[in-house]
């Protein structure tokens, strides 16, 4: 006699943008409260003064055609205390509109969040610490899943090579592994050790240049605005 098969305790939504996607957040993400929200994009790279590219690796994000924006919130740790981390998205016209019903003071009913509009976490706020910020420049700075499915466990289905050259002028070959998750996250990884220093990356075909900040190897965006082809070769041997 066959066993009668277990229906799934989760199912992924065929369009989680919509979703709440409360069953789906990480653990890290409990009783989440917005603080304050920010953008990072080409208009407030040049209130600044800044280039959009180093105004995104400030933060460990590649530059995204519109740009990112960042909820910065507290949420619940283990023992019941408040700590502070940082979600990213790329759908900055979602961002906009949530930020401003979400900061009218006569809003009446609090407003849900849609996590899935923000696929991307991590733990922080931008800035030095005396600034209420606790990201500290030259420090890692990983990023992480805020729900599942936002990445597949980063399983890289495309890849391209390239040259990563660090402000000291060591060059070095590497390989950039793209992964999107269920969702439409995307995640770009290197393959190797991180560079201690700022470094530069430069993919000739096709002919793509990011940079990535000291101490890390997993970033939020592709730095291409199609998906790239998988490699051709079942072994590649760089450039």
């Amino acid at each position: 006699m066959t066993k009668k098969k277990r229906k799934p305790r989760y199912s992924t939504p065929e369009n989680s943008a919509h979703e709440k996607q409360i069953r789906y957040m990480s653990l890290d993400l409990t009783d989440p409260e917005m603080k304050e929200s920010s953008e990072i994009s080409p208009d407030t790279a040049r209130e600044r003064g800044v280039s959009y590219e180093q105004f995104c690796n400030g933060a460990s994000l590649i530059p995204a055609p519109l740009g990112w924006g960042l909820l910065h919130c507290t949420v619940r740790d283990k023992r019941g205390r408040r700590k502070r981390v940082t979600l990213a998205t790329d759908d900055l016209t979602y961002h906009r509109a949530f930020v401003a019903a979400a900061s009218r003071r006569d809003r009446g009913e609090p407003i849900e969040l849609a996590v899935a509009r923000y696929p991307f976490m991590r733990d922080g706020w931008p800035g030095p610490p005396r600034q209420r910020g606790s990201w500290p420049g030259g420090d890692p700075i990983p990023w992480r899943p805020a729900f599942r499915d936002a990445c597949p466990q980063f399983i890289y289905s495309h890849h391209v090579h390239g040259l990563q050259k660090t402000e000291t002028g060591k060059c070095r070959e590497i390989c950039a592994l793209f992964s999107k998750g269920r969702s439409g996250a995307k995640w770009t990884t290197l393959d190797d050790e991180v560079a201690q220093t700022q470094s530069l990356i430069a993919i000739p075909e096709p002919e793509l240049v990011f940079y990535a900040p000291p101490g890390v190897a997993v970033m939020p965006g592709w730095p291409i605005s199609s998906d790239p082809e998988p490699c051709p070769l079942p072994v590649c041997s760089g450039i």
